[in-house]
């Protein structure tokens, strides 16, 4: 080989130089560089762009998301994305896109359809634990610990509630074309009817017991709570106030009243779908409105002082232009000044009980956001003890209110500023800034209804006068302006959870057993217990079966009063004694322990019980009440323990567990035998279940925890079982654990027949049995 094939360091004749030139040498490789790059956009090659990274650079998200590739590749793989036909993935919008008021009420509105909400639920959604209820998106909680606090707002501040899921119903027509429809809807036994006197006129809000057409003491609804609206005429009108999960259940009972003809097919529609309408007839006219009204519930002593500071009554009418106002064919009924002055009286009062039971008030006030504090302050009012001819002397024109005319509804929402605009308003068209003129036309006012609520009544085993408080309803629309100024003058907030143990604390009945919303709620409390029960593993669980508690995440009513029966007749109807005089009649038999007097169907009777469990001990629901049957049962100074119940499903539990963990190993290995034998195992096609489904071999393993043919229960203990408790908590106004409950007729009989006025109680998760005393619950 010759040397001049080779470089100058080898003795070759070619010498390189000293500096390069940079721009010379990319000008020399300027075609190589646009063929690669020309290779690198339009790629011959049926790899992708990403697939040709080395692998220490792959990723599996590249395919997805081009923001993976490295910068100089991506608009390749762009362009490679767009030729097989697949559109890059969209940007997903900004949050201050998103959340730009057109486009959140879009959003809204979508997330509505199935369940409804309320006018303060945005402002519920951030401070509380919603839930679905009765077709309602609902606040349940605070997200902070208020339990307590709650409590203390209820007995000595103000515990405030938006109670605006209440349907209300409008009925127009002649007073005894009305009292004609609710006479085979009502019974005078269960207490005032709802055309009495106290009630006629509109000065006093009623409540009343409505069962199905003719089926009394069967087909109970619920309690419904109505008022008249004062009218001089024959003509007049009456507005109910029904609860969600009893609105469908009374306008099927109305329909039938007004055309008994008419075929209905409402129970095969799904309840969150089904559409309210109205019914027409010659004589009468009923409306369903739900959402024209926001009814607020205001608790405790100072709810007084708040609604006070909050509600600024208007005068005169000649000063406002309000356009409603205005279009009223009689001013002079508003009786605005004659209300001032009835409302500055009023305000003597240091608290609601002190003033006449149930009574309502229509007021005018002025916008609630001028009377609204800048910080949070808690409102006081140095009252008194009115004077009696005070409290008597109610006039009868202090029951008008405007608010109930529909037609005034859209023209108070239509004309109503919101915040943005009272801002704007007070800010930039006032002479002094923030000043706002109390007459200023262009701030409207609003037509409000005030109801007094007595609260707790009964002495007997609970403080008189707790739980009293206002209901304030107001038109659409002004649901939030009242609402923050009640907050911002002291009141506490609470949800559905509050509404249950205000209702336990005043010692009266939720959502009783005999309707079918009780029934409902039993089994929807049922379904979360037993789904909580089944998620612990075995060793966790509770066994029931061994302490004796048949049935313990729900009380089988008809099981126990078929017991209880003499003769043991089939019957599948039970309902709740209401008789308020017979009631008073078994509470003396129960402290005097004189036997009870012959009732006609006794048998299927469920008596609602108060106990207050002696010593310590905490109930809870389902507890056992039980007879006790042994002398020393009551006196004996040593624990009473229910022995232990053998369980005969024990062995075939785990005989079942073991061989389906053998059937899940055998199953595997033959997938694993028939893969390596290179045969594909085909996944059969089956029907997609729901989570709430459980398999079959589920289904028996539950069957045997807890089976749930339950067929006789009064001697599934060493102590006959009386009743069951549907409530229990430890109640701080008695300062002990408490429980409302039910017992069958024949089974107090039996109690009062031994001489006995105490009873037995054990929870379901325990073998103690307590002592507990026992009354006659009248609050229904």
């Amino acid at each position: 080989m010759e040397s001049s094939q080779f470089d100058a360091t080898l003795g070759g004749d070619e010498h390189l130089p000293n500096t390069a030139n940079s721009l010379k040498f990319a000008a020399s490789r300027s075609i190589e560089i646009a063929a690669m790059t020309e290779s690198i956009l339009r790629p011959s090659a049926t790899k992708l762009i990403f697939q040709n990274l080395p692998v220490h650079m792959r990723r599996r998200v590249m395919s997805h998301n081009c923001k993976r590739l490295p910068v100089k590749l991506r608009r390749g793989h762009i362009e490679q994305m767009k030729k097989s036909g697949l559109a890059p993935k969209q940007k997903r919008p900004s949050r201050k896109y998103r959340r730009r008021p057109a486009n959140l009420f879009q959003e809204y509105s979508r997330r509505q359809r199935c369940n409804v909400w309320l006018e303060t639920h945005i402002w519920h959604a951030k401070r509380f634990h919603m839930i679905q209820r009765w077709g309602h998106r609902l606040a349940y909680s605070p997200c902070d610990k208020a339990f307590r606090a709650c409590y203390r707002a209820s007995s000595a501040h103000c515990l405030l509630q938006d109670i605006s899921y209440y349907t209300p119903i409008e009925i127009s027509g002649p007073v005894e074309c009305i009292q004609q429809m609710f006479h085979s809807l009502t019974n005078s036994s269960c207490g005032l009817g709802i055309c009495a006197k106290a009630y006629i006129n509109g000065s006093r809000e009623g409540a009343i017991q409505l069962y199905k057409a003719n089926s009394f003491p069967y087909g109970y609804i619920g309690k419904i709570c109505f008022i008249w609206v004062p009218s001089s005429t024959s003509n007049k009108m009456l507005w109910l106030f029904v609860h969600p999960s009893q609105v469908n259940e009374v306008k099927s009972v109305l329909a039938d009243i007004l055309c008994p003809d008419s075929k209905t097919t409402e129970q095969e529609i799904p309840e969150k779908r089904r559409k309210i309408t109205n019914i027409f007839l010659e004589n009468n006219e009923i409306k369903f409105l739900p959402g024209n009204l926001n009814r607020f519930r205001l608790t405790g002593p100072n709810s007084h002082a708040i609604l006070l500071h909050t509600l600024k009554c208007v005068e005169d009418v000649e000063v406002t232009s309000n356009e409603w106002i205005s279009n009223l064919p009689d001013k002079s009924g508003l009786h605005l000044k004659e209300k001032h002055d009835l409302w500055q009286k009023l305000s003597l009062a240091s608290s609601p009980s002190q003033l006449p039971s149930k009574i309502v008030i229509g007021l005018i006030v002025k916008d609630p956001r001028l009377s609204r504090p800048k910080c949070r302050t808690k409102a006081i009012v140095n009252g008194t003890v009115l004077k009696p001819e005070t409290i008597v002397n109610i006039p009868e024109y202090a029951a008008m209110s405007p608010l109930w005319d529909t037609q005034i509804h859209e023209n108070i929402k239509k004309k109503r500023l919101t915040n943005g605009q009272f801002i704007q308003h007070i800010t930039k068209t006032q002479l002094v800034p923030g000043e706002v003129c109390e007459e200023d036309p262009v701030l409207q006012h609003v037509p409000v209804v005030l109801i007094q609520r007595p609260g707790s009544q009964n002495s007997q085993f609970k403080k008189v006068g707790y739980g009293s408080g206002w209901d304030i309803i107001v038109p659409s629309g002004y649901s939030l302006p009242f609402w923050q100024t009640f907050i911002m003058f002291g009141g506490r907030s609470g949800g559905l959870r509050e509404t249950e143990s205000l209702a336990f604390e005043m010692g009266e009945s939720y959502l009783p057993p005999d309707s079918n919303a009780g029934e409902e709620e039993e089994k929807r409390i049922e379904s979360e217990l037993r789904e909580r029960y089944f998620k612990l593993p075995p060793s966790k669980r509770v066994n029931y079966t061994k302490l004796g508690a048949i049935s313990p995440f729900i009380c089988p009513w008809k099981v126990l009063l078929k017991d209880w029966r003499v003769p043991q007749n089939p019957e599948n109807h039970f309902f709740v004694l209401r008789n308020k005089n017979l009631l008073d009649t078994l509470q003396d038999c129960l402290i005097k322990k004189k036997t009870l007097p012959v009732m006609g169907n006794s048998e299927n009777c469920l008596i609602a019980v108060y106990l207050q469990i002696l010593g310590k001990g905490n109930l809870k629901r389902h507890a056992l009440i039980c007879l006790p049957q042994v002398a020393n049962d009551l006196t004996s100074m040593k624990a009473l323990f229910e022995p232990h119940h053998p369980d005969p499903y024990e062995k075939i539990r785990k005989q079942k567990r073991v061989q389906h963990l053998k059937d899940v190993k055998r199953w595997r290995k033959t997938r694993v035998k028939l893969r390596k034998k290179g045969v594909v195992v085909s996944k059969k096609k089956t029907v997609k279940k729901t989570r709430a489904e459980p398999s079959e071999y589920v289904k028996s393993i539950r069957e045997l925890w807890l089976p749930s043919d339950v067929k006789s229960i009064r001697f599934s203990n060493s102590r006959e079982i009386l009743g069951f408790i549907s409530q229990a908590a430890f109640s701080f106004s008695e300062a002990k654990s408490c429980g409302i409950g039910y017992v069958a007729y024949n089974a107090l009989n039996a109690l009062i027949q031994l001489g006995h006025n105490k009873v037995l109680v054990r929870n379901t998760t325990s073998r103690k049995y307590r002592q507990a005393n026992i009354q006659i619950l009248k609050n229904l």
